[in-house]
């Protein structure tokens, strides 16, 4: 039977910028709980973002994390790279307005750091993915020419002005991008194509600032699994009416992970996805069956 929806597990490997401990054997467990998790009720398919930061630029490029960055790709994931500038910085250097993501040298410069830093410990980024649900036609420009070909930045509905994101015109499936749906009215056509995943989204509008991801979205931690229910029943429906398969993500932070609330929120979640006509999903292979004709 063909499947409703393919999903990719999206994973944000971003620390608490409020709590995170000096030590990364703290944070390298959280990672190895999510690994766990994927590989159980996942078939380890997924994105695990990498993190590059002001604050952090070269950390998670380095030991202890980089046995575990080959052990997620041998498992059949796919690694993020995934630019935090403003969150993580110190205080000092944070913006009280706008974002650094604005800078499009800064930009060209991180994304090209980050790509040659994994490119050092034998491995590529397959996917790029802002925070913020930021993105911009430089910063397209920029993480293509250094040859990543899918983004995961997307979140459709999202429209967070002062952090570059607009996605109201975005599809609610996967696509190529171009540069209407960055509500953008310049063209993206001087660059090579552009493969987007957005995360899982119902249509439906919420209580909440559209800038927010919340209810409405696939998302562990600001959400409920009631509602990642409803949601994902939302896109499975919307496949049937369109008689196509869906592409979504579903978004979840390792962070969390040392706490059972959101760690068994995952694990059901996943579980019910996947007996709902869902199928894990790295994100290259999402790309290989949408240019399959699925």
């Amino acid at each position: 039977m063909t499947s409703k929806v393919l999903f990719v597990v999206n994973i944000d490997g971003d620390p608490d910028p409020e709590t995170t401990p000096p030590n990364n054997p703290v944070v390298l467990e959280k990672y190895q709980v999510m690994k766990r998790i994927v590989d159980d009720h996942a078939g380890g398919k997924g994105s695990f973002c990498v993190q590059t930061s002001p604050m952090y630029r070269t950390r998670f490029f380095e030991s202890p994390f980089t046995d575990f960055w080959h052990a997620w790709v041998k498992g059949g994931g796919d690694l993020a790279l995934h630019p935090e500038e403003d969150l993580y910085c110190q205080p000092e250097a944070r913006l009280s307005t706008g974002t650094h993501y604005e800078d499009a040298e800064r930009m060209r410069n991180v994304i090209a750091d980050g790509v040659i830093a994994l490119a050092r410990l034998g491995l590529t980024f397959a996917v790029y993915k802002n925070g913020y649900q930021a993105q911009t036609p430089a910063m397209v420009r920029h993480f293509t020419e250094a040859g990543i070909g899918i983004d995961m930045s997307c979140a459709p509905g999202i429209f967070w002005p002062e952090k570059l994101a607009d996605w109201r015109s975005a599809p609610l499936s996967a696509f190529y991008l171009s540069g209407d749906d960055l509500g953008e009215a310049n063209s993206l056509q001087d660059i090579g194509p552009l493969f987007e995943i957005p995360v899982g989204w119902s249509g439906l509008p919420s209580d909440t600032a559209n800038r927010l991801l919340n209810t409405q979205y696939l998302v562990n931690e600001f959400s409920d699994y009631e509602a990642i229910t409803r949601v994902w029943d939302a896109i499975v429906h919307r496949g049937e009416l369109e008689q196509r398969t869906q592409i979504v993500s579903f978004l979840c932070h390792t962070y969390t992970m040392a706490d059972a609330t959101y760690s068994d929120r995952l694990k059901r979640s996943l579980d019910y996805m996947v007996r709902n006509g869902g199928e894990p999903v790295s994100p290259r292979e999402a790309q290989l069956r949408f240019d399959g004709g699925l």
